[in-house]
């Protein structure tokens, strides 16, 4: 008889946030390498003067992820003048809990956001 297989380890799950990817329809898009070498890019549909949908993406760290879902949720529905004041520590705050060698993530996801913003094309 077949013995039933064990699991001896268990290997985490990345799970991908729901804001993660290209934006059809895109009125504003950047991308930014910092100096830790982590990519990030957004994309954002702005209307009537509100960020209605932002969407990212990025090659680096668990904590790059969640600074840029973090910042992608914390735009959607605000102005545009309180987007472009977004800070590292908005992020953060929007984040939750970064580890303290993974908070330039959160000026990565900032500086990233407001040089997006900074494309906006006329619609």
């Amino acid at each position: 008889m077949e013995q039933p297989m064990q699991i001896t380890e268990l290997k985490p799950v990345r799970v991908v946030p729901a804001n993660f990817g290209p934006l059809r329809g895109a009125n504003a898009n950047a991308r930014i390498t910092g100096p830790c070498g982590d990519t990030m890019e957004f994309w954002l549909r702005v209307e009537d003067g509100r960020v209605k949908r932002a969407m990212f993406t990025t090659d680096g760290c668990e904590a790059s992820i969640r600074c840029g879902s973090a910042a992608a949720e914390w735009a959607e529905s605000k102005p545009v003048e309180v987007v472009a004041a977004v800070t590292q520590a908005d992020v953060l705050a929007a984040a939750g809990n970064i580890p303290e060698d993974s908070k330039h993530c959160g000026l990565l996801a900032a500086n990233t956001l407001k040089a997006a913003l900074a494309t906006l094309k006329p619609t």
